[in-house]
């Protein structure tokens, strides 16, 4: 399915749209979805949930992706609205997860407004507890993984190629420092 999970979200959710101009200052109309296709069901229900919360409200969808990423084994969606956009979205901590969010708003919002928007991230906010339990790779259940140099939630299989394919890794280093050694030696001894 490659990146065409990207796409599928984007032509089934028109708000998701990229642009990718240079000159882009929302990181993802310009980059799109930094994370992998594992959590496409996950976004897709997010986004099906943000959709129907606004024609539950009766309102037109005004929500502005501005990053969607993985960061700590989880995924992080970043957003703000199109009279309030959100410069900085979060605060996250490596050492015990936890994150300060910031809920985008407008001093004018009225009720309905405030309340449709805390619904949203409410949604958001479930969306990336789930993440936690979905592996990024494959979608199956998973765990948070800190020991391939890089925090990841992964299933067991998708686990076991990542560090399989990590080892072979190491080794074809080794084996050509080995080689490039040998050839510092050999020039030496000429």
């Amino acid at each position: 399915m490659n990146n065409e999970w990207k796409l599928k979200l984007q032509e089934e959710f028109p708000f998701m749209k990229q642009n990718n101009v240079e000159e882009e200052h929302n990181i993802y109309r310009h980059w799109g979805f930094e994370c992998s296709g594992g959590w496409y069901e996950l976004l897709k229900d997010c986004l099906q949930r943000i959709t129907d919360r606004y024609a539950e409200a009766g309102v037109p969808i005004d929500f502005v992706p501005a990053q969607i990423k993985e960061k700590f084994g989880t995924m992080r969606l970043y957003y703000g609205y199109e009279d309030a956009p959100c410069g900085i979205a979060a605060f996250d901590f490596l050492g015990n997860g936890s994150s300060i969010r910031f809920e985008p708003g407008n001093e004018n919002d009225g009720e309905k407004k405030k309340k449709l928007r805390h619904d949203i991230s409410g949604i958001v906010r479930a969306a990336e507890e789930r993440s936690k339990h979905t592996c990024e790779m494959c979608g199956k259940e998973g765990v948070i993984r800190s020991d391939l140099g890089w925090v990841k939630t992964l299933c067991d299989s998708c686990y076991d190629a990542r560090k399989k394919t990590k080892e072979e890794n190491k080794k074809k280093r080794a084996e050509k420092a080995k080689e490039i050694y040998e050839v510092i030696q050999k020039k030496k001894n000429e």
